[in-house]
């Protein structure tokens, strides 16, 4: 429950964070009670019949002290917001938007500087009761949504109220005992309390019940039926007698009968009966009035178990719980009517131009079922021209989980939101969070730098002085030499020192051999891909190294738990095929580095290859100084390192080697500590980080290293799972290091460790983390739109291979199989590529 405020002074009581502000008529005179008030109402329901040129609604009943009268109702209009709603509508529809809301570009500006209205004057002035309207506009799209969970969760709530004894307003005294309960809830299964609401009488009540042959128990298996829907059959002659005394005629035909008895199916009859007291005016002991006028009659208890708000209003001990009209200010009657219905119901009527103001009220009120469906209404019917509303109406409201997938959707669809009216509206700070998205889709960096060009151009003099900033969220090392090109005739960055800054940043990528900065590639055309690797042949007679780039087109799910993974090949691996080699990417370039064609002493490789996943291009780099495989490679700061290794099954290597791709030499850099195989690498917050390994002498190390190829390797605080690791692998989840896989020292050798850990290098600590399910030796690993994958290798305990492809899922915190690879493929590498869209199709 989110903290209340009074203001006693004013008037008026605003709640934590909503804009919903209600306030009560005063003075009301002692003889201004809901049922005085229900009589006049009466004949001005006729009065305003009579006068009204409208168009007739249903009719609507009150009940008074005077006798009972129908009426039917004209419909105005007289909230201005209501009409500036309408014409926004419209015109917005004009223009062809599926979902527009036009309160929302005024409500996300003015949300943080509203103050709360007015209090009203001292003198109380009888409001008109009129039928509220259903709709600002007949609205031909309107669908009806039902939760179907929100009749258990009220009568959860309804069953609550009633344990802290909230709202009750009816006493049964029976047999010196008294049980009290809500007249409304009892009504809904017995006829007798149903007279007791058309009584009248205000305020609590007491029954004197005479049961004759009634027992307590049969009473209490009633008002446990009342709120439950729920009976125990075993005391069927006891529940009979109490059903006789207070005609609860339903629950007397479940006893008598043999029909299963569903306490759900039972909990929404009540509910249905409830609804119809409403819509009878029968037990309303409230009226909720808004600023147009509009009169809506209700039950505290129903309002207070269906939302929060009202629950905070009506039992927090507020002068206005005890009032009988309630003003809401800027709520809209039409808004408030659908929101009242729901509550009655759990039906909602949603349409693309009613579900932005129902969200915002939804949201106000606290009415989490409610606002679920209105939620998943505008995810289901989001497009371009919408989502950036959604956007910022989730951001006005906090709604986190909305706001993702609006987010998401912006970032997937990019190009065409980016050609929408919308975009050019955009704050410079929205704009920002999207262009250093990863995850922003689109053909070609060109493009991204098109969007922020017309954005500037929407309005030259206030917006120039930010295109230093957007421009360094452009990622200029991805364009080929001709949109480079194009962007270096683009008039637009002369007139600024940030955009001749992007000058310069071209100049020096048109004229240069390699492109030395170290940029990300954009993730959403990125793929898993698969290099090299060996498996045993078809025929089960040898093992073969794998000569195919595979790629992960999709990743699909069957029926059950069965999960599949689409691959299709993307290249040939040049001659030789290679395995136990190494890979990584460097602005969006895979180098293949050294690894074994074979498996002799001498079939160790010092090779090295560059392939261009969108020319679909090979190239061939200078040797490396030593051969090298069961090594570590990682991308940093625009070269390529290589660490350690085996270079003749003998002795293993301290050495390490850097690829400069502007000169396209090999260097030696600082060694490693110690002679390493099997170890693995990783890149985080500008640092190398070097874990595991062995020796030659067959060693397994639990350290982690700090590598500069400088000054060389620093100590970590140690590897906590088992003696030491080796053939495993390290990813970079979020600010923490991820280690999985490999295998362990074990008394008679080694064996398969399942376990992981992370590791936070800012407080240099590690930290327990969910294990593999399945062993994987020597796998190949990468990281995909911030998830884990580890893939095939092979089994250090049962020396088998594994085709199994292992996924983590940072929300649900678990891993996952996703599927097989092509073949069981051990001693494998794996990266992420951004591929053409033409080859993914």
């Amino acid at each position: 429950m989110k903290k209340m405020k009074r203001f006693a002074s004013n008037g008026h009581v605003s709640i934590l964070n909503l804009e919903l502000n209600f306030t009560l008529k005063q003075p009301l005179e002692p003889n201004h009670s809901l049922q005085a008030f229900q009589g006049q109402a009466s004949s001005t329901f006729l009065d305003n019949h009579n006068r009204s040129n409208g168009f007739p609604m249903s009719q609507y009943k009150t009940r008074g002290k005077l006798e009972k009268r129908e009426a039917d109702m004209t419909i105005h209009l007289q909230s201005g917001s209501s009409v500036k709603s309408r014409c926004g509508s419209e015109e917005r529809r004009e223009k062809g938007a599926r979902i527009t809301s036009s309160s929302l570009k005024r409500h996300v500006r003015e949300k943080k500087s509203i103050t709360p209205p007015t209090p009203p004057t001292s003198t109380f002035s009888q409001p008109t009761f009129r039928k509220p309207p259903i709709e600002p506009l007949l609205d031909s799209e309107l669908r009806p949504f039902v939760l179907s969970t929100h009749c258990d969760a009220l009568f959860t709530s309804l069953r609550g109220l009633k344990e802290e004894g909230l709202l009750l307003d009816c006493s049964l005294k029976f047999l010196d005992d008294s049980h009290k309960a809500h007249r409304l809830v009892l009504a809904a299964v017995s006829q007798k309390a149903e007279a007791w609401l058309l009584s009248e009488e205000a305020g609590p009540m007491e029954v004197e019940l005479d049961g004759g042959r009634m027992t307590l128990a049969g009473l209490k298996a009633v008002l446990d039926f009342s709120y439950s829907g729920e009976v125990d059959r075993g005391e069927a002659d006891e529940v009979l007698e109490a059903c006789k005394e207070l005609e609860a005629q339903r629950l007397e035909q479940l006893c008598a009968g043999d029909v299963p008895l569903s306490g759900s199916r039972e909990r929404e009859r009540s509910l249905q009966v409830i609804r119809t007291l409403w819509e009878r005016n029968v037990g309303c002991d409230v009226i909720i009035q808004t600023d147009s006028g509009d009169c809506f009659p209700a039950h505290r208890v129903i309002l207070a178990a269906g939302a929060d708000y009202f629950r905070a209003l009506f039992c927090g001990g507020l002068r206005e719980s005890g009032e009988d009209v309630v003003l809401m200010r800027s709520v809209m009657s039409w808004v408030l009517h659908h929101l009242l219905d729901f509550i009655y119901s759990g039906q909602l009527k949603l349409s693309c131009r009613n579900v932005w103001d129902l969200t915002e009220a939804c949201s106000q009120f606290q009415m989490q079922g409610a606002l679920s469906l209105c939620l998943n209404f505008l995810q289901d019917n989001m497009d371009e021209t919408s989502c950036l509303d959604v956007l910022a109406l989730a951001e006005a409201f906090s709604l986190v989980d909305l706001g993702k997938r609006a987010e998401d959707y912006c970032l997937t669809h990019f190009q065409r939101v980016a050609e929408g009216e919308k975009f050019r509206d955009l704050t410079c700070d929205h704009l920002m969070r999207l262009l250093e998205r990863d995850k922003l889709n689109a053909e070609s960096e060109l493009d991204v730098f098109r969007a922020v060009v017309s954005w500037i151009e929407e309005d030259n003099e206030q917006r120039l002085s930010h295109l230093s900033r957007l421009m360094q969220s452009v990622r200029f090392p991805l364009m080929r030499p001709e949109e480079l090109q194009e962007v270096q005739n683009c008039k637009l960055l002369v007139r600024s020192s940030g955009g001749k800054t992007a000058l310069r940043i071209v100049n020096n990528l048109l004229h240069g051999d390699r492109r030395t900065s170290d940029c990300k590639p954009r993730t959403p055309n990125q793929v898993l891909v698969l290099v090299g690797g060996d498996c045993v042949n078809e025929n089960f007679e040898r093992r073969e190294p794998n000569l195919c780039l595979w790629f992960a087109r999709r990743f699909m799910r069957g029926e059950g738990l069965i999960r599949t993974i689409e691959w299709r090949p993307l290249a040939s691996l040049h001659e030789p095929p290679r395995f136990r080699h190494c890979v990584c990417v460097l602005n969006n370039t895979l180098y293949i580095l050294g690894g074994r064609k074979y498996y002799g002493a001498l079939d160790i490789l010092k090779t090295a290859l560059r392939f261009d996943p969108v020319q679909g291009r090979w190239e061939r780099l200078p040797d490396m100084s030593s051969p090298r495989d069961y090594f570590a490679a990682v991308c940093h700061r625009g070269k390529v390192f290589v660490l350690g290794g085996n270079c003749d099954d003998m002795n293993c290597l301290d050495s390490v080697e850097c690829y400069s791709p502007d000169d396209n030499t090999w260097r030696l850099s600082h060694p490693l500590d110690v002679p390493l195989c099997g170890h693995a690498v990783a890149v985080l917050n500008g640092e190398m980080f070097v874990s595991g390994g062995c020796d030659s002498r067959l060693r397994c190390y639990p350290c982690l290293w700090v590598y500069d190829p400088v000054h060389g390797c620093s100590k970590r605080l140690p590897m906590t799972a088992g003696e030491g690791r080796a053939g495993h692998v390290m990813l970079v989840m979020g600010h923490r290091l991820v280690v999985a896989g490999g295998l362990k020292p074990v008394c008679a050798g080694f064996g398969d460790q399942l376990q992981c850990e992370s590791y936070d290098p800012v407080h240099d600590s590690w930290a327990s983390f969910p294990p593999l399910p399945q062993p994987h030796l020597s796998p190949a690993a990468a990281t995909l739109d911030g998830h884990l994958y580890v893939l095939g290798g092979s089994s250090a305990d049962s020396a088998r291979d594994t085709a199994w492809v292992h996924h983590y899922d940072p929300q649900a915190k678990c891993w996952d199989k996703l599927g097989a690879m092509p073949r069981p493929y051990a001693d494998l590498a794996a990266c992420a590529l951004q591929l053409p869209a033409s080859l993914k199709s």
